[in-house]
């Protein structure tokens, strides 16, 4: 495998997984890659084909893509071609001459390809010893870039004998499933590295001054080449507009530009003509530009695997770069919208990753954590020391309840699920503490004072920075802890104590107050009509939910609930507080 990865690819040694992914397709097993963006993914699947001989055939879902693939592939001394709508017929019929003559080792199309009948019959006199989905995730309907046409060809392929190898930067466990459900790939034929890219410093800017925001940093980073992501066509052109005005040198795309103006435009920027692309989230997919030294999200996407594919097109050359996401209230209502005109079988999950994206930009953990957590939850986790909120320690010094949470993380016989910890901590009448004695730990109710959300942050930030493990939902002390226990170290975190009034109102409990929840949706129905606005914008049912079990009765603790932004606690919160304060008037 060495001899081969030198002498076509001019690398001494394997990165991490490759080798373990080439050797399953050498015993002609199945298996799924995950790796993350730069990570040598088609090095899986060019190797092993190289040494099985035959044809690889390779299922990609970008006509660019494939271009640079197979020109990169002919430059090596490999045969390789492809097959898309951008061919001549002349050049077509040469390809498929070729494929008869066993004149290549790679032949790449696009699943849409599996439509046409001749290319079917075609495939079936062909000598594949290898099929591989290059950005697998397109097979997931799970995935962000779902593309059905994926999972037709599925139904083909079924037939031929050869294993299948399909690889993706981007796969959140229920994608991760579904392609190994529809590929038949067992358990432990999937290799999953860390999503984790050292050379990438992520920041969230909440500023209301996006424009200026941008025009600053691009005019004191004019040597840079980058990337600028706007939600909609108008605002493409409407930035543009502002850069032309600023004489900064730069190129846009969007799906409404002429097919033959995209494709320059592309070129003006991949090719170093131009440093600066301005773009929707149409723009990027097989891109291989490696110097790209910022991506700035002008708008927040509707999920962090959007997110994280987009800001991973930054740094793929391994040196330093920056990952921007400029972030507003409006982004969300955005964002809903799209979810709104999308498959109703599908829409409950699309909010689900929205809400996982909103926290994303509210968390105070490490950022890159936060984004390895979303894609593996059992991977321990590490500050990375260069993120935003890295960077910005948290003022609250959290040892004391650092020792009390390990201290009884280590009593409880670990591993436990967090839920169960916390009341542990918090001291609450339960019958699995009684059932399990943790009611006569020494630990019990050391935290009693503390609300639960208050106590699941401080976790938070011992998962963050390393201290505690979780694996399949379940927490474990790591080694590292030691160095808290034995006082070499302190724990920083983001945290203001308040003082509630009424205590007895906030706990880990399950059964919402439905008259109150009524009655807020009563205040927010009314609220909307007053606006104009759907009432989901004024915040979600979750958020109700939340105003119903906590019974926060002023700003202060308003304000720790999730969803209230001070934007909505200035002019929402008022009435919901009076709502609240009126019921518990009525129930005392």
């Amino acid at each position: 495998m060495e001899d081969i990865l030198q002498r076509y690819f001019g690398y001494e040694t394997f990165r991490t997984g490759q080798r373990e992914l080439i050797s399953f397709v050498l015993d002609n097993e199945s298996a799924l890659g995950i790796l993350p963006t730069g990570g040598g993914k088609s090095i899986c699947y060019q190797v092993p084909g190289i040494i099985k001989g035959g044809l690889t055939l390779v299922i990609s879902p970008l006509i660019s893509l494939m271009k640079d693939q197979v020109d990169t592939l002919n430059a090596s001394g490999i045969s390789a071609a492809y097959l898309n709508s951008n061919l001549k017929a002349a050049e077509e019929r040469e390809i498929m001459t070729g494929l008869a003559y066993n004149r290549y080792q790679f032949l790449y199309v696009a699943p849409e390809r599996f439509n046409q009948l001749t290319f079917r019959q075609m495939l079936n006199q062909l000598d594949i010893k290898l099929i591989a989905f290059d950005e697998a995730h397109c097979i997931s309907k799970w995935g962000h870039d779902f593309r059905p046409s994926y999972r037709q060809v599925i139904n083909f392929i079924g037939r031929f004998s050869c294993p299948f190898l399909a690889v993706t930067a981007t796969a959140t466990v229920d994608v991760k499933k579904d392609i190994q459900s529809l590929l038949n790939i067992a358990d432990d034929h999937v290799i999953e590295t860390s999503t984790g890219r050292d050379n990438l410093a992520f920041k969230v800017d909440p500023t209301y001054q996006k424009e200026k925001m941008v025009r600053e940093y691009v005019s004191s980073h004019r040597h840079d080449s980058g990337i600028i992501y706007a939600g909609t066509r108008k605002q493409v052109e409407a930035l543009s507009e502002q850069f032309n005005h600023l004489n900064i040198d730069h190129t846009l795309y969007h799906a409404g530009l002429p097919k033959a103006e995209r494709e320059e435009n592309q070129a003006k920027f991949v090719n170093d003509d131009c440093p600066v692309m301005i773009a929707t989230n149409a723009f990027g997919m097989g891109i291989d530009k490696s110097n790209v030294r910022y991506v700035i999200h002008y708008n927040m996407p509707q999920d962090l695997e959007s997110y994280y594919q987009e800001a991973g097109r930054a740094g793929r050359d391994g040196l330093d770069s920056e990952c921007i996401l400029l972030f507003s209230d409006q982004d969300i209502r955005l964002q809903q919208f799209f979810i709104s005109t999308s498959d109703e079988a599908i829409q409950e999950k699309k909010k689900e990753k929205l809400e996982k994206m909103v926290h994303y930009t509210k968390t105070t953990q490490c950022l890159q954590g936060t984004i390895i957590n979303y894609f593996n939850p059992d991977e321990h986790l590490q500050p990375c020391g260069k993120c935003g909120n890295c960077l910005r320690q948290g003022s609250y010094n959290m040892t004391t309840e650092a020792l009390k949470i390990l201290s009884c993380l280590i009593r409880m016989k670990e591993p436990v699920n967090r839920l169960l910890l916390i009341k542990v901590l918090r001291g609450e009448d339960n019958h699995e503490i009684k059932d399990y004695h943790y009611h006569q730990l020494s630990t019990f109710g050391l935290l009693k004072d503390y609300e639960t959300k208050d106590i699941s942050r401080f976790i938070d930030t011992l998962l963050f920075n390393g201290y505690i493990h979780e694996v399949n939902g379940r927490m474990i002390c790591h080694p590292s802890a030691k160095e808290v226990i034995m006082g070499q170290t302190k724990v920083m975190t983001h945290y203001e104590p308040i003082n509630y009034k009424e205590k007895v109102t906030i706990k880990t409990v399950t059964e919402v107050n439905e008259q109150l929840f009524s009655q807020l949706k009563k205040v927010r129905k009314q609220l909307a009509s007053e606006l104009n606005v759907p009432p989901f914008t004024i915040f979600s049912d979750h958020t109700l939910t939340l105003f119903a079990k906590k019974m926060p009765t002023t700003k202060q603790e308003m304000i720790h609930i999730e969803g209230v932004g001070s934007y909505k606690l200035k002019h929402y919160c008022p009435q919901f507080i009076d709502c609240i304060n009126d019921y518990l008037s009525v129930a005392r």
